[in-house]
């Protein structure tokens, strides 16, 4: 029996459509127009002869039938880009850099690639642990883990995989000497605030700090309060919770690479590799914060 289904890259369409949760995001990610993308949905529906998408206006809820097709569309995703790397094996290729703020925010990072190399040996990877964000479209990192609100240069190809809460930590003995914050507020009262350098704030008893092991030096040392995610804060026995996450507390974190990174075809195998497992591994840490 002869199959219909002839466009592979519609299977790419669907697998952006699936984690991004719209025909507009899938657009944005894809680089494509938003009518282009609706177009090979629809065309893949009728040539399959199935509903994949409820049209919504919260975007495109997916079907049975979606979720059921969704592992043979990642097994087709992972066959085309092992396809595209071996035939390209002749050249030798520079390493993926990737750039995040440290490896137990952002879902185990470091596992992620090891089990990616396991399965790749011949790719590389240089690690760039840094608080300054890095210009992804300069060149400066291939892949990086983010924790903002939102992605702001529009050129990037970005994917949501998670996100974590903050509040503020506190010694032990800190807190034995001290009556610390029952809440967040703007100025902390009386006590030393120690915050990374990038931080935005007019708080009085300031300490600027360069990076997140000076934080949790200072902090681990009762030099004072400050603001650390949870993953890392609550798994620190020396520290102890000032108050629960504020309401403004939650913090989406994204993969993202730039147009240029995504042409390397290792690039992209590894976001493909990555972002399912970086999503679970997030979920799995937050539903261990919450016991």
């Amino acid at each position: 029996m002869q199959s219909r289904f002839r466009d592979w890259g519609d299977v790419r369409v669907f697998l952006a459509v699936m984690r991004e949760g719209s025909t507009l995001a899938a657009s944005r990610h894809l680089g494509l127009n938003q009518t282009t993308v609706a177009r090979r949905i629809d065309v893949l529906e009728h040539t399959l002869d199935v509903t994949l998408f409820d049209r919504t206006t919260r975007g495109a809820e997916p079907t049975e039938c979606a979720a059921a097709l969704l592992p043979y569309a990642e097994s087709l995703e992972q066959a085309a880009l092992a396809f595209e790397a071996e035939a390209l094996k002749g050249g030798e290729s520079p390493p993926i850099r990737i750039t995040a703020f440290e490896d137990e925010t952002f879902g185990n990072i470091g596992a992620v690639v090891a089990g990616f190399v396991e399965e790749n040996p011949g790719i590389s990877f240089e690690f760039v642990f840094s608080e300054r964000h890095l210009d992804m479209m300069k060149g400066e990192a291939d892949v990086a883990l983010r924790m903002a609100p939102a992605i702001s240069d529009d050129r990037l190809v970005a994917r949501k995989v998670g996100q974590t809460q903050w509040t503020y930590y506190a010694s032990s003995t800190y807190a034995a000497k001290h009556a610390l914050p029952a809440e967040y507020c703007d100025d902390m009262e009386d006590h030393t605030v120690h915050l990374l350098n990038h931080v935005k704030s007019k708080r009085r008893n300031l300490v600027r700090c360069a990076t997140s092991n000076d934080v949790m030096m200072a902090l681990q040392t009762g030099q004072g309060i400050g603001p650390l995610p949870v993953t890392v804060g609550d798994a620190n026995a020396t520290l102890v919770r000032c108050f629960d996450p504020p309401d403004h507390a939650n913090l989406p974190i994204w993969l993202i690479t730039s147009p240029a990174a995504l042409k390397r075809p290792e690039v992209r195998r590894f976001t493909a590799f990555a972002a399912p497992r970086l999503v679970r591994n997030l979920k799995t840490s937050a539903r261990d914060q919450e016991q």
